[in-house]
């Protein structure tokens, strides 16, 4: 399932869910917001690296057409 991540951290459940509990006390439509695509990346990872300078572009294309 695609999707974006907006917390890249090493944290445990109930840490997330105080996250997401504070995020959604910010603004309770953060669950349903939506926004066009316009470009896609591909990333490599290693999932053991936690400082995420791994990470390689693999690809990137573009959506729209223009």
């Amino acid at each position: 399932m695609p999707h974006v991540s907006l917390l890249y951290a090493d944290i445990t459940d109930e840490e997330k869910k105080s996250v997401a509990e504070r995020a959604y006390a910010l603004d309770e439509t953060i669950g349903s917001l939506e926004f066009p695509i316009a470009r896609l990346a591909l990333y490599k990872s290693d999932t053991e690296d936690k400082s995420l300078e791994s990470w390689a572009k693999v690809d990137e294309c573009n959506l729209i057409s223009h």
